[in-house]
């Protein structure tokens, strides 16, 4: 095994002096067995664990986690289902010394996503991560950086973009079929639970190395449910902006063209309802301004209304992306349907989606991307997660250095806006529908940020540039030379 001070020192090597101290910098060819490796595999990993065994030539030959036990269910289920033994690996670095792999699949926390990257590319593996790209900004570009450097293949999880039918829409939308576009929303509008409060100081699994799944983020725990609810916890999570906000906003960027970051940011935001002890908002709104069209994104976590066990919808929409056009408006997600001004449906957009919610569409083109060793085989690579990524960690920066006020006074403070004045009045009525005390409620507003989109920093904000970056807990450290 290479030592953490091995690992470090590669990490500031060249790259032909990482190539003979490292595994091969060769991946599988076309004729050759694609050997993968899985790390995570609680939640969207055991679905890589399924899928990409029936791709042709790839073989997964073995399951990565810090907790035990769901190490040892996930691949006795393997085992049953396709008739093999995998290879049961406790470390990330111990994937990353086998020389005997050729590709990881990330479905680790967010926290985890850029060192896990660098550290893959490294190693001279390949890589799908899933979304979102990064834990923040700047990791995105040491990410970036390294797969460009170490010449690895870097497939970010954000499946939808390798539809087809997507592909080819969202060209005609930039060409004007729906006339000039006016504006773009995005909502993701759910129902979740209350995570609750720890009764007494919580504890991690006896089955899990907590040192090594905290990694680059501090040990202190704080949730009852040591699995999924970290989401909720700046530290590891990104709030439901950014755990499936990515998906949304991708769509939101790609229908308009927009290849870079947005002009400014805005979010207003809150968590309502529950009484629990998590950070992140479970309401929240967010605008990006473009020079093609601004993009609106409301997110909300509450049913109807209080007791309901059911979702909001927005023109018919849970989840999805509405484009509106001056000659007619696009409503969708996988698929989706144009109308016209008085909502009559006058075309169907839809296509092959594939299966497991279109990701076995991706990891089909990641393995492609690997065989021909072109990035620009990719339908997802670094660059393109990163860009949709950042509206998230854009998003949340706004809120964390914005201020709380009266929920009454909101409208009045973004009466001038109109797009989010629209979002505003729709988000208090969902709030008092859910029992929220509209006098004394607070939200927190977030400051509208200007950015510069060459640089990808904000232009006059000390409070919010530091936020592009994380303290890393060592030795669990995203290097500044990759």
């Amino acid at each position: 095994m290479i030592s953490l001070s091995r690992r470090q020192f590669l990490a500031a090597a060249s790259a032909t002096a990482v190539t003979s101290l490292t595994a091969p910098l060769v991946a599988a060819g076309a004729n050759d067995e694609l050997r993968v490796v899985v790390i995570g595999v609680n939640g969207i990993g055991k679905t890589h664990l399924n899928g990409f065994p029936q791709i042709p030539g790839v073989k997964v030959v073995g399951a990565c986690d810090a907790d035990s036990a769901v190490l040892g269910t996930r691949t006795e289920e393997f085992n049953k289902k396709f008739g093999y033994s995998l290879k049961k690996y406790d470390d990330i670095r111990r994937v990353y010394d086998d020389p005997d792999v050729d590709a990881v699949v990330l479905a680790i926390p967010n926290h985890w996503h850029g060192l896990g990257t660098v550290w893959g590319c490294q190693a001279g593996k390949d890589v799908y991560t899933e979304k979102p790209c990064s834990h923040n900004i700047w990791e995105a570009g040491q990410m970036e950086k390294a797969a460009k450097k170490y010449d690895r293949i870097v497939q970010v999880g954000i499946q939808r973009r390798s539809f087809t039918h997507l592909q080819d829409f969202f060209q005609e939308v930039q060409a004007g079929v729906l006339g000039k576009v006016k504006q773009v929303k995005g909502v993701y509008l759910t129902r979740r639970d209350s995570i609750g409060r720890p009764t007494m100081p919580p504890k991690p699994l006896a089955t899990v190395n907590h040192d090594l799944w905290c990694g680059p983020a501090p040990t202190k725990l704080e949730r009852a449910k040591y699995h999924y609810d970290w989401h909720w916890f700046w530290d590891y999570g990104n709030a439901e902006l950014g755990n499936n906000g990515p998906h949304i906003l991708d769509l939101c960027r790609w229908a308009i063209g927009a290849e870079e970051f947005p002009t400014s940011v805005t979010s207003i935001g809150g968590r309502y309802a529950w009484d629990d002890n998590g950070q992140t908002p479970n309401t929240h709104i967010l605008r990006y301004q473009y020079a093609t069209a601004p993009i609106t994104f409301e997110i909300r976590d509450l049913p109807t209304a209080t007791g309901k066990k059911d979702t909001c919808k927005y023109m018919d929409l849970s989840y999805g992306i509405i484009v509106e056009g001056e000659d007619a408006t696009y409503v969708g997600f996988d698929t989706g349907k144009v109308i016209d001004k008085n909502g009559k449906t006058i075309r169907e957009i839809s296509g092959n989606t594939g299966s497991d919610g279109g990701r076995q569409l991706h990891r089909e083109n990641f393995v492609k991307a690997v065989r021909s060793r072109k990035t620009s085989d990719l339908n997802c690579s670094v660059k393109t997660g990163h860009l949709s990524t950042a509206l998230c960690h854009l998003g949340n920066i706004s809120h964390q250095v914005g201020q709380p006020v009266h929920l009454n006074s909101l409208p009045e403070r973004v009466a001038q806006q109109p797009l989010l004045s629209d979002a505003t009045s729709r988000m208090i009525e969902h709030l008092s529908a859910n029992g929220v005390d509209l006098p004394s409620a607070t939200v927190q507003l977030g400051e509208t940020l200007e950015i510069n989109p060459k640089t990808e920093k904000f232009v006059s904000s000390e409070a919010a540039n530091q936020r592009l970056r994380r303290e890393y807990r060592a030795p669990y450290i995203v290097p500044d030379n990759v």
